[in-house]
């Protein structure tokens, strides 16, 4: 089905703009073979966190509840930020590893496939 404007433009600002948060910004993160929900998680994080503190602190206490997340270690996992190979620096801040308002974080654990082995 299509849709049809009936005016020259459609202007509006977008209530996920960066001038919305504060000084944080809004990232996504998708622990490659274990979606426990859906589609990547959202968090908002301030700029200046340690990726390492983030990681730790916001991340693992969500994924707490699946059996691979004791022996996750982010030292060996393979990253991307916005779909390209990335090398995080876990002492720098979030901005300082170059991440900004809605990127995208992927990483794969080697050795982790998810519940039972089967990527879940």
């Amino acid at each position: 089905m299509s849709t049809r404007h009936l005016g020259e433009r459609y202007e509006y600002l977008s209530e996920n703009r960066v001038e919305q948060y504060g000084g944080d910004i809004n990232i996504y993160l998708r622990w490659e073979k274990h979606l426990m929900f859906a589609c990547p998680s959202a968090y908002r994080v301030p700029t200046a966190m340690r990726l390492g503190d983030f990681l730790e602190q916001m991340l693992k206490p969500d994924y707490a509840a699946h059996p691979d997340c004791a022996a996750l270690d982010f030292t060996r996992c393979q990253w991307k930020l916005d779909k390209a190979p990335w090398q995080p620096d876990f002492d720098k801040s979030i901005a300082d590893n170059g991440v900004g308002h809605m990127s995208y974080i992927e990483f794969h654990a080697p050795g982790l496939a998810g519940v039972d082995g089967i990527g879940y």
